[in-house]
């Protein structure tokens, strides 16, 4: 062990210093840190991290980091060890020799640079495209609600097709008016007796309150039409003038949708 090396190791054990403690402090691991001390240089990576470990040590000893530099140049012999490049250097030479070396090199370099744009021109965009399509999927295609089917006729109309409805929503007989395509679906509401009923038609609440004895509320929509009955006996649905069979005890508590396709189960 050198000189160099035995002075870092004593001034570190005079100050009670361990190796872990300077590799935590200055992030050089201890097996460099430890070369440094027994003199071991060509396990550190050379060039100018050499001399930069050699100042953080002694940075962190207290003691001049310039000697510590220089006492390490000394000892290392070779003290500006090269980095590795990259690419090699090629001295150019003025034998025929030499010019083919030089054409050499280029014609590969040239071929690398065409490879490489190929490739890029093959699948860089190809490549972006097929991921894009793999990762998002096309919005679902919804098709347009089918056409309500035309109003059944009540026996009534058949008898006197002049009639029609002779009181407006709110009495105690109303007639529902006939439902076209354009115009949707018709779904009409009347309370036998007081009766709770939310309404909603196409997404929007139509009303939530009681209906009392013999009141009635129309609603139309064109896609859906969602009842929710407090008292499902208590009331009367039609759908299109046509009266539904009841759709639920005395006080119970039931929810019903319609569509254009009618009554849902």
């Amino acid at each position: 062990m050198g000189s160099f090396g035995e002075r870092l190791q004593r001034e570190r054990e005079m100050r009670g210093i361990t190796l872990e403690e300077i590799a935590e402090s200055t992030k050089i691991g201890t097996r460099s840190l430890r070369a440094l001390e027994q003199e071991n240089f060509d396990k550190l990576p050379g060039g100018i991290f050499n001399k930069g470990f050699v100042r953080a040590y002694a940075r962190y000893l207290g003691i001049d980091e310039e000697q510590a530099v220089t006492d390490f140049l000394a000892a290392a012999g070779d003290p500006e060890q090269p980095l590795p490049t990259p690419f090699p250097k090629v001295k150019p030479a003025a034998s025929g020799s030499g010019g083919r070396s030089w054409a050499a090199v280029l014609a590969l370099a040239a071929l690398a640079a065409g490879g490489f744009a190929a490739w890029k021109f093959k699948l860089g965009p190809f490549a972006g495209r097929a991921s894009q399509s793999e990762s998002v999927s096309p919005p679902p295609v919804v098709p347009p609600p089918s056409t309500a089917a035309a109003a059944p006729v009540s026996s009534d109309q058949a008898a006197n097709p002049a009639s029609g409805p002779s009181s407006e929503p709110g009495g105690g007989s109303v007639a529902a008016p006939s439902s076209t395509a354009a115009e949707g679906f018709v779904v009409l509401v009347r309370a036998k007796e007081d009766s709770w009923v939310s309404i909603s038609a196409d997404g929007r609440v139509v009303m939530e309150r009681t209906l009392a004895a013999a009141e009635t509320r129309e609603v139309r929509a064109r896609k859906i039409v969602v009842l929710k009955l407090g008292n499902a006996a208590g009331v009367e649905v039609s759908y299109n003038n046509t009266v539904m069979l009841p759709l639920g005890r005395v006080n119970e508590v039931k929810t019903v949708v319609f569509t254009p396709e009618g009554l849902q189960p």
